[in-house]
């Protein structure tokens, strides 16, 4: 493991939307000049991308991780359960100085308290470089750890009023703002100021709402 620096800040990311709305265009855009990423992947998205290389088995991932302990190496870990989980966690934990993408982390997280390795992935990860991605399309059913502790929210199209509302009370702004969204418009939330902006994937015209 690297050796934990106190003065890194916090970067996580929190991605939520429904399928479609461009959740995976944000998160390549987040990681297009990372040169260590591992992903959490049960729906294979990014075993295909260029520069990342697929495993499908724990020990594959583990050999991998410390075949390249302190090299580039952009990997996806094809698996799903909250065993896989676990194991993605820890490897991401132990390897440092990496992106660690979490797909769909209402299936293997919930609303309650963070699973052990989840929850310190998120707490001290930041202090070993790891910068973490967590992609969910059903907000209000996933862990919330990660949630309060992303220092960036991106928001997509929201079908469900759980989730909407979930994510208005985060970010401060009405659930009629989020309801009249449509695919491909987004809005970001940083924590550091608490500003707010919206857009449209494939446009340059962004809106500074506060």
């Amino acid at each position: 493991m690297t050796r934990a620096n106190t003065a890194l800040k916090a970067e996580h990311v929190y991605i939520c939307g429904n399928s479609g709305t461009g959740k995976s265009s944000k998160i390549k855009a987040e990681i297009k000049k990372a040169n260590r990423v591992i992903a959490f992947d049960p729906d294979n998205e990014y075993g295909a991308e260029a520069g990342f290389i697929k495993v499908t088995s724990a020990k594959e991932l583990a050999l991998k991780i410390i075949e390249h302990k302190n090299t580039p190496l952009k990997i996806a870990f094809v698996a799903e359960g909250k065993e896989a989980f676990a194991h993605f966690c820890d490897c991401a934990f132990g390897w440092g100085n990496c992106a660690a993408i979490a797909e769909e982390i209402a299936d293997v997280t919930s609303a309650g308290k963070a699973p052990p390795s989840w929850g310190r992935l998120i707490r001290r990860g930041r202090k070993f470089g790891i910068k973490i991605l967590a992609v969910t399309q059903r907000p209000s059913e996933a862990d919330k750890t990660i949630l309060s502790n992303a220092a960036t929210i991106n928001v997509f199209q929201l079908g469900r009023h759980a989730d909407r509302k979930q994510i208005a009370l985060e970010i401060d702004v009405s659930t009629d703002m989020l309801q009249q969204m449509i695919p491909l418009e987004w809005v970001e939330f940083k924590r550091s100021d608490m500003s707010l902006k919206a857009g449209k994937l494939g446009t340059r015209r962004i809106k500074k709402i506060r």
